[in-house]
């Protein structure tokens, strides 16, 4: 029996192969978590619940597959990927995901914890026009503002994101599909805290893609599925990169992973000797709604904003700058000076209007970056977004010295100083006050870089 055929299970084989002491499930889960016994029954406990609400739903003789996947933690390199910076992550907590293949395209999921997560389905075919698509981009701004006051998809659009796009990517031009994607039946179970800034989002999208690509027979690159896993999520709402998706892909155990990104390369760095990561659950929610969506996008725009200004205002260097990470001393060739002349050419704040007058050659661009977000009452921060994903690009470089050496110190260093960009208060005379993060001309930003 072939590999692929082995890991197909009834499921009440499964159930009794996780409860195995000694058997290959429990085997791995100790690889995991290096013997740690709480830890490995947690898992233990929530998979079992998985298989069992499985069974109960769809028929104990059901043969399925189950994916396991990951939250994750970015220790430093925050939302930089898609400029091209690196992160530098460690995965932790997990999901279950279990699927059954069907004989048509209807995918159809349950959620263990059902009370917070509704039952839903979809047919793949009827969620994708009749025609290839052309910008995937643009395509999902007009799916998200059609379904804006649709209750009916809650949870369920990650695995949509994931599946959607899996499909898009196996259409060819003429609307043929090269394989049509079959669906699936779904049980879902994590200990991921939700909206915790943990990527249990993320998670879902990757456990998705995994299963469809598995039970489709499929043979995917891994930039290929990465570029699946990420851009599909763009579907939800938000114009992310490619960081979580990847962190929770190659995530290993006791290992810190450096994860660069076009081209993608990944680098496992051991977790320092005598030192543990201990994550505190703070029960501030970070939920991707309205609000959330855009400050996010806007961020994210003020980058792709920022750079195409640079561009305009140095020509001598545009050549050189594909990605914002490319705006150094070593890349341009240049002296520290000319660096802070570039940054110093970037607006404190920008509006809508004032930069379709800066950038009249590029309306088209400009104002599809617009479609992912509300014009900001106080303008676009572009230098103060820029400089940060500078500074941060530099950092998250230079954390890779830090830990090959084992200097820990210099690494929370490192992760102290990226925080200060984006803490929103801080503590004066014992008291809680903002903090002004703009950086403006009278501002000193030499120790950032």
């Amino acid at each position: 029996m072939s590999e692929k055929k082995r890991r197909f299970r009834p499921v009440h084989e499964w159930y009794e192969l996780v409860q195995q002491p000694n058997g290959s499930f429990i085997r791995k889960l100790n690889e995991i978590y290096s013997n740690r016994s709480e830890l490995v029954k947690e898992s233990t406990n929530i998979c079992l619940k998985s298989v069992q609400v499985f069974g109960e739903t769809y028929g104990w003789d059901k043969n399925i597959i189950i994916v396991r996947s990951t939250g994750r933690i970015n220790l430093l390199g925050m939302h930089i990927e898609h400029r091209g910076g690196a992160i530098n992550t460690v995965a932790i907590k997990e999901l279950f995901f279990l699927a059954e293949p069907r004989n048509d395209d209807v995918v159809v999921m349950k959620n263990v914890d059902s009370d917070k997560f509704p039952d839903e389905k979809f047919r793949i075919q009827e969620c994708l026009p009749s025609y290839k698509i052309e910008d995937w981009d643009a395509w999902c701004h007009d799916e998200f503002e059609k379904r804006k006051n649709n209750l009916s998809v809650t949870w369920s659009i990650y695995i949509r994101a994931a599946i959607l796009h899996l499909q898009h990517y196996c259409t060819a031009e003429n609307r043929e599909f090269n394989s049509n994607l079959r669906g699936m039946n779904i049980v879902v179970h994590s200990n991921i805290p939700q909206a915790a800034g943990l990527s249990s989002s993320s998670a879902l999208v990757v456990a998705a893609a995994e299963a469809s690509i598995y039970i489709n027979n499929m043979e995917i690159n891994d930039t290929d599925f990465i570029d699946i896993c990420g851009y599909g999520e763009w579907y939800v709402g938000t114009r992310g990169g490619l960081g979580d998706h990847s962190a929770i892909k190659f995530g290993q155990p006791n290992s810190i992973l450096h994860i660069n990104f076009f081209p993608l390369r990944v680098k496992s760095l051991p977790l320092p000797k005598g030192y543990s990561i201990i994550l505190a659950n703070s029960l501030v929610e970070a939920h991707k709604k309205e609000g959330a969506r855009n400050i996010f996008n806007n961020r994210v725009a003020s980058y792709t904003l920022g750079l195409m200004l640079i561009k305009k205002s140095f020509p001598d260097y545009a050549r050189k700058l594909t990605h914002l990470r490319d705006l150094n001393q070593k890349t341009l060739g240049v002296d520290d000076i000319e660096i802070y002349k570039i940054i110093k050419s970037l607006p404190e704040s920008i509006t809508r209007n004032e930069l379709s007058k800066n950038l009249p050659e590029c309306q088209s661009e400009v104002h599809h970056i617009f479609r992912s977000h509300v014009e900001p009452d106080e303008g676009y921060k572009i230098r103060q977004v820029c400089m940060y994903g500078i500074a941060e690009c530099s950092r998250s470089d230079m954390a890779v010295n830090f830990l090959e050496k084992g200097d820990i110190v210099n690494f929370g260093e490192l992760i102290n100083i990226s925080h200060d960009g984006d803490r929103v208060t801080h503590i004066v005379n014992s008291k809680r006050v903002p903090i002004n993060n703009n950086y403006s001309d009278d501002k000193s930003w030499g120790y950032l870089l």
